[in-house]
């Protein structure tokens, strides 16, 4: 069993966090036209991994969130592991009443004596808020012990329309497709895999369209998480982009199997996140391929039931907007957009004459990075008694994020995370996002994500900067309250 430490740990003001208990990977987002929905992997009985349920918030502006009851219980003989959600306007499920589109959840069935994991469905006749166990589960069982995590979305095409399923043969390093005309039945397609990165088992499959910036042009993206082997160590997140024809996603390069933790080069590999803390990822349901939005779980299986707590444990990622990029080399890149920052102008600040920043709560940093810089620059963050909290170095080619123990008891916790730029990349642009527990960084006008728990600490006190001889630098700082929190749609 993992060993506890509880010790006061404040709640972070921009991100999720459930009201007690261990939370995990988000699940079944959707937006039903007013509220954001996100269902997640939650224990209502604990701290730790276990019993493993689906919790239940909403949110108008993705930032402030309602707690409601747990939506799917988990059972006498089966855990709820992740899944997804779809609302059912055309009814092909029959489970509507006539009145309103049935909500599905689409869930792994996972026995608790770990002999089976199965796919399994519920409906919700009041918008999401509870759930109906169908009598007939599972819909899909392959008799693996490891198939887990699907994803369903509605495929339009010229021939009509109809469900499509994707999910994992996890030890394998598959994601595996699936179509029904129903919800209940389900037919095999395809596999993809294994590619790219495989030196820890795949998990949490999503398949989804997005534009690529300045065309009329869409193209699939396919994002699969595993762990370990991330790139920063334990769980991380890759990406793959191609096309999906109703039935086979073909990437538009293959990429070779790399089953080593070590890469040969940072520069190899599509990684959603080049942090420690940012796995899991989904998209919502019930948004346009333009306003395509994931949430993530900020955390590590390296460390996740370790870390300090009181009496809850577990957050998630800011809300980020997806699209499509094509860099100098003619690849398209993910670039990412934080949603819930304010739509305002950040104002630029002069450290004072000893380097000390003042921030004291939830702030977002801006930096503007130019010249010819001979070494590096830094940003570090302190504490109240002039402690290390963690520390910034922008390199011309590579970003680093520095973390201190601090108040967590784990060898693996206290880490350095590399993250390479893009090439010409002109005057940089960084966005340093600080909330208690927690920093959020963006790169390269949002092509390049890192993201780091600073877990049990409060929002910096201050910051330094230094600049590197020939370097220009512009620093930016908005203090973020409620009040100036605005979803940047």
């Amino acid at each position: 069993m993992p060993k506890t430490q509880l010790v006061a740990v404040k709640r972070p003001q921009l991100h999720f966090t459930a009201k007690k208990n261990w939370i995990n990977d988000p699940n079944g987002l959707f937006f039903d036209g007013k509220q954001y929905h996100l269902y997640f992997q939650h224990n209502p009985n604990g701290v730790g991994h276990g019993y493993m349920s689906w919790g239940h918030a909403v949110s108008t502006d993705l930032v402030n969130w309602e707690e409601l009851p747990i939506a799917i219980l988990h059972g006498d003989v089966a855990d709820i592991f992740s899944g997804s959600i779809v609302v059912d306007h055309e009814n092909t499920s029959g489970f509507g009443d006539g009145t309103v589109p049935p909500v599905i959840a689409i869930y792994t069935a996972a026995a608790k004596d770990e002999s089976n994991q199965s796919q399994a469905i519920a409906y919700s006749l009041d918008g999401g808020e509870t759930f109906t166990k169908y009598e007939q589960n599972p819909v899909l069982d392959r008799g693996s012990k490891d198939f887990r995590d699907p994803k369903v979305i509605r495929y339009e095409s010229e021939q009509g329309s109809y469900w499509v399923m994707v999910a994992v043969e996890a030890i394998e390093r598959r994601v595996l497709v699936y179509r029904s005309e129903n919800l209940k039945d389900w037919t095999e397609l395809s596999s993809f895999g294994p590619q790219s990165a495989i030196a820890g088992i795949w998990e949490c499959p999503d398949l989804f369209q997005l534009p690529v910036a300045g065309t009329d042009q869409l193209k699939w993206v396919l994002i699969v998480s595993l762990n370990p082997g991330g790139v920063a160590g334990g769980s991380g997140t890759q990406y793959f982009i191609g096309e999906f024809d109703g039935t086979s996603f073909t990437p538009d390069q293959d990429q070779r199997v790399r089953d080593s933790f070590e890469y040969e080069s940072l520069k190899q590999g599509n990684w959603l996140d080049w942090g420690r803390d940012f796995y899991a990822g989904v998209s919502f349901h019930g948004l346009p391929a333009d306003q395509q939005t994931v949430i993530a779980w900020m955390s590590n299986w390296d460390y996740a039931q370790e870390l300090p707590h009181d009496g809850w444990r577990g957050s998630m990622s800011t809300a980020r907007r997806l699209d499509l990029v094509k860099n100098s080399d003619g690849k398209l890149e993910i670039r990412q957009c934080i949603l819930g920052l304010p739509a305002s102008e950040v104002a630029a600040v002069a450290p004072a004459r000893d380097g000390r920043i003042e921030l004291g709560s939830p702030a977002l940093l801006e930096l503007a990075v130019g010249g010819d810089a001979n070494g590096s620059s830094a940003l570090s963050l302190f504490r109240a008694d002039d402690t290390l909290i963690s520390e910034l170095t922008i390199e011309s080619e590579l970003i680093q994020h520095r973390r201190e123990t601090g108040k967590v008891d784990h060898e693996l916790y206290a880490s350095n995370q590399r993250m390479p730029l893009p090439a010409d990349t002109g005057e940089l642009t960084v966005q340093v996002l600080v909330d208690h527990g927690s920093v959020e960084i963006l790169a390269a006008n949002g092509l390049r994500s890192l993201t780091d728990q600073l877990t049990g600490e409060e929002a910096p006190a201050y910051a330094t900067l230094r600049v590197a001889t020939g370097a220009s630098v512009t620093f930016k700082v908005l203090p973020l309250s409620d009040k100036s929190v605005e979803l940047n749609a």
